[in-house]
């Protein structure tokens, strides 16, 4: 079950709110930023993916080098997801069964429906999706003063 309750406040939105509670923030569990590299084994379609994703999240300054196991296993069910729906696309929907006791929904959509599940939770986790980045503010410099500009 995943955590109940109100997403929490990022630090920097606990920082200028203030803290009139006296609750002790939580620490954050932080990893030090770098592009992890594409393993040997992802196909085609996969090294595309990584392509295309990982330097726009090295951009936004989300990744980290113990990324790489999180970004291997979306971008392996992205090729995953692109080649069933390519199958199904190709395919008719409905199967005959090899029974001969009628029509049977096509097996490839187990394939693309488990592809899709777990591409989209990755691609929460990831930051891939805009609404888990409106949810996420970016970590700010330790040098930066959190409240410098808010009123401007």
């Amino acid at each position: 079950m995943g955590t109940r309750g109100p997403i929490s406040q990022p630090d920097n939105v606990r920082a200028l709110r203030g803290n009139p509670g006296k609750r002790a923030a939580p620490k954050r569990v932080t990893a030090s930023p770098g592009v992890p590299t594409a393993p040997e084994w992802l196909d085609e379609e996969a090294v595309a993916e990584w392509g295309r994703i990982v330097p726009e999240l090295d951009r936004l300054g989300v990744l980290a080098l113990v990324d790489r196991a999180a970004l291997s296993t979306y971008c392996s069910a992205w090729s995953k997801f692109v080649k069933a729906e390519q199958l199904l696309q190709e395919d008719e929907l409905v199967a005959e069964r090899r029974t001969g006791n009628g029509p049977a929904k096509h097996p490839g959509w187990q394939i693309w429906r488990e592809a899709a599940t777990t591409v989209a939770a990755l691609a929460k986790e990831l930051f891939i999706t805009p609404s888990s980045r409106l949810r996420s503010v970016k970590p700010e410099d330790d040098d930066a003063n959190p409240g410098e500009d808010i009123l401007d």
